[in-house]
C-alpha cells in the first residue's frame, strides 16, 4: 500500500483535489453566505445594481478593503445571474487555483524522499478546508500569496508582479503579505536560496503604484483611503494598550494551536530545534519553508496584535500550510521512525478540528472549521418549530443574522419574517445560538437562569435555543 502511494504523481494529486472541489461545489451550491461573507455579498450587490459602472463603494458600506473579490462576485452575477450557485462557481475557480499553487509549491519544496501524496495532508488543514466552502475573500488572498511565492522561486517577474497586484487588491492584509514577501525575498537572496533576478524587483513597484492609484481615486471620491471614516470599521483600526496587546498575543497563539493544529506544534518544535542546532546538515528546501513561515508569522503579529481589529484563524492559513509542510520535510530529513503513524495522528487531529466546539461563553472562529455548516440544519428546525407554534417573529429578539437573508441567500423577507432587535427589557422571546459571538456572558447567564427554555435544537455541538420571559 505504501509503495503504491509513493508512485502517485503530483499531477494525479492535483486531479484528485480538483475532483474533490467539484464534488464540494455540487453539494454546497445552494449554501448561503456566512458571517463576514454576508458583508461581501452586500457590497457586491451595490456594484451589481450599479451595472459594474462603479467599484468604489460609499463610506457607509465601505470598510476600506479594495474591491477585487466583490467586483468578481458582481461580474459573475452579471454573467450567470445573481444566484448562490454562480457565487460558488467563482469560489470553485479560486479554490482550484489555490490547490494548483499548493501542489506547485510542495513540488518545489518537498525534500527528495517525500512522496507527492503528502500534499493531501497539507490540504487537510481544517481552516483551509473550511475556507474552501466559505464565500469570503480569504481564498483569493491565499491564491495570490502562493502564486507570489511560486513566481519568486521560479524567478518569473511578470507572474510575480501579477501576484503582488492581486495581493493588494484582494484585501488590505495583502499589504502585510507583500511586506513579508519582500523580507523573505531579501533573506532568500542573501542565503542564495533562489536565483537573484533583478527584474523581479520591478513587481514591487508595479503593485505599489497600482495600489497608490486606487487610493488616489478612493480619496478623490470619498475623502479617505485605507482607514474608513465609517465608525463601525474605523473602531477596528485603532492602536491598543499593553493589556489588550497581551490579550491579543494569547488569541494569536491560540489561532495557531486550535482545531487540532496543536499536534503540529508538539511534533514540529523539537525537530526544528534539532535542525537549527545542526549547522552541517542543512537543506535549502527546508530553509525556504522555515524562513517563509517565521517571517509571515512575525509580520502578521506586528501587523495585527497591536491593533483593535479582531482577527480570525483564517487570516493565518498560509502559516498553517507552511507549518504542515515544514513538519513533513523535517520528518523525512531526520528519517523519523514510524512516519505513517505520525501522519495518521496528524490526520486524526486535523479531522477532529471540525468538531471543536467551545462553551457558549467563549468566542469562536466559526468560519474556520466545517462545524458552521451544522447551523443551517438547526436554523431550519427552529424556524419550523416557531411557525408551527404560531409565535410571531416580531416578538423574538436575536443577534443571529437571520434578517440579512437578502444578502446571505438572496431571499427577500416579508415583514412577518423579520425578527426584532435583541433587547432583554422589551423582548417576549430571545433566540440564542453559539454561532454568534456578540451576546455577553452576563446576558447569557441571565437568560439561561431566569428565562424559560421553550425549545432547543442542536447538531454536533451547534445549538439554537428559544427562551421566553417568565
Amino acid at each position: 500500500m505504501i509503495e503504491f502511494l509513493k508512485r502517485i504523481s503530483f499531477k494525479q494529486i492535483l486531479f484528485f483535489l480538483v475532483c474533490v472541489l467539484v464534488v464540494e461545489f455540487l453539494l454546497l451550491r445552494h449554501t448561503p453566505f456566512f458571517w463576514d461573507g454576508i458583508s461581501k455579498s452586500r457590497r457586491a450587490n451595490w456594484i451589481y445594481n450599479n451595472g459594474l459602472s462603479e467599484f468604489i463603494l460609499p463610506t457607509d458600506n465601505n470598510s476600506g478593503h479594495p474591491p477585487l473579490w466583490i467586483g468578481l462576485l458582481a461580474s459573475f452575477w452579471t454573467v450567470f445571474q445573481k444566484t448562490l450557485w454562480s457565487s460558488r462557481l467563482l469560489l470553485l475557480i479560486v479554490n482550484i487555483g489555490v490547490v494548483w499553487q499548493i501542489v506547485l509549491f510542495c513540488k518545489q519544496n518537498f525534500v527528495k524522499s517525500v512522496a507527492a501524496v503528502a500534499v493531501l495532508l497539507v490540504c487537510l488543514e481544517p481552516t483551509f478546508v473550511a475556507q474552501t466552502t466559505n464565500l469570503n475573500n480569504d481564498m483569493l488572498l491565499l491564491f495570490f500569496t502562493l502564486l507570489s511565492f511560486n513566481a519568486l522561486m521560479k524567478s518569473k517577474p511578470a507572474l510575480f508582479a501579477l501576484a503582488l497586484i492581486g495581493l493588494v487588491f484582494a484585501n488590505l492584509r495583502g499589504l502585510h503579505v507583500i511586506l513579508a514577501i519582500a523580507i523573505i525575498h531579501g533573506i532568500y537572496t542573501r542565503l542564495k536560496l533562489i536565483e537573484n533576478n533583478k527584474r523581479i524587483y520591478f513587481g514591487y513597484a508595479v503593485a505599489l503604484v497600482s495600489f497608490a492609484v486606487f487610493c488616489y481615486f478612493q480619496y478623490d471620491k470619498l475623502g479617505w483611503f485605507i482607514v474608513s471614516k465609517n465608525q463601525n470599521y474605523n473602531a477596528h483600526r485603532q492602536s491598543v494598550g499593553l493589556k489588550q496587546i497581551a490579550i491579543n498575543t494569547i488569541v494569536y497563539a491560540k489561532c495557531f494551536l486550535e482545531y487540532g493544529r496543536f499536534i503540529i506544534a508538539i511534533i514540529l518544535l523539537p525537530l526544528l530545534v534539532k535542525y537549527l542546532k545542526d549547522k552541517t546538515n542543512r537543506n535549502p528546501k527546508i530553509d525556504r519553508v522555515a524562513i517563509a513561515f517565521f517571517v509571515l508569522a512575525f509580520v502578521y503579529f506586528i501587523g495585527m496584535v497591536p491593533f483593535s481589529n479582531p482577527f480570525s484563524d483564517r487570516y493565518f492559513m498560509t502559516c498553517y500550510l507552511l507549518a504542515t509542510l515544514l513538519l513533513i520535510n523535517l520528518l523525512a530529513h531526520f528519517k523519523v521512525a514510524k512516519q505513517p503513524m505520525i501522519y495518521g495522528v496528524v490526520l486524526l487531529m486535523f479531522l477532529s478540528g471540525h468538531f471543536w466546539i467551545y462553551p457558549a461563553t467563549i468566542s469562536q472562529s466559526w468560519d474556520s472549521s466545517l462545524a458552521y455548516l451544522n447551523s443551517y440544519t438547526v436554523e431550519e428546525q427552529m424556524e419550523q418549530y416557531i411557525d408551527s407554534q404560531g409565535i410571531k417573529r416580531s416578538e423574538i429578539g436575536t443577534r443571529i443574522r437571520l434578517n440579512e437573508r437578502g444578502d446571505s441567500e438572496f431571499r427577500a423577507l416579508s415583514d412577518t419574517e423579520h425578527y426584532t432587535s435583541f433587547n432583554l427589557k422589551t423582548n417576549s422571546y430571545i433566540l440564542l445560538s453559539n454561532i454568534e459571538n456578540q451576546t455577553k456572558d452576563d446576558e447569557l447567564n441571565l437568560i439561561t437562569n431566569h428565562w424559560k427554555l421553550v425549545k432547543r435544537y442542536s447538531q454536533l455541538g451547534v445549538f439554537m435555543s428559544l427562551y421566553k420571559k417568565d
